[in-house]
């Protein structure tokens, strides 16, 4: 008899490993997913904002040093101080606005962590309906 049972408890562990192996297996390559889309955020992000950065920099005080140089000599100081407060204002405008694109984003892993969290819901009320069915057992 103690050699049937055998079978039973080595198979019933190796299922129950094979599944917890699954479970790991899938989570990790959600992760992985996860992983990969938040790099080629950031860096697409990155070379976006660098470039537009040095263009518009470097293209703006192209247009200013053209202007300001096409204006007579008395009204070069306000030209420079117009354009200066201009360049400011769209300076804090652009802070502000990756202030709040960044925070209108999903965390990283969201869909990971959610995932977990169902998954621990999951077995928390199959361990509550084990013990409360274990115990109803005649």
């Amino acid at each position: 008899m103690g050699a049937r049972e055998a079978p039973g408890i080595l198979g019933d562990f190796s299922s129950l490993a094979s599944n917890g192996l699954r479970a790991i297996r899938s989570r990790l390559e959600l992760a992985t997913i996860e992983l990969k889309e938040e790099k080629a955020w950031v860096l697409r992000f990155i070379v976006v904002a660098s470039a537009a950065v040095y263009l518009l920099s470097f293209g703006t005080l192209l247009a200013i040093l053209a202007l300001s140089l096409a204006m007579p000599e008395n009204t070069r100081p306000a030209v420079l101080g117009g354009f200066g407060g201009a360049m400011l204002v769209a300076g804090v405008g652009a802070v502000i606005w990756i202030m709040s694109a960044a925070k209108k984003r999903s965390p990283p892993f969201k869909d990971l962590i959610d995932v977990l969290k169902n998954d621990e819901e999951g077995l928390g009320a199959k361990r509550a309906e084990g013990v409360s069915g274990g115990s109803g057992n005649e």
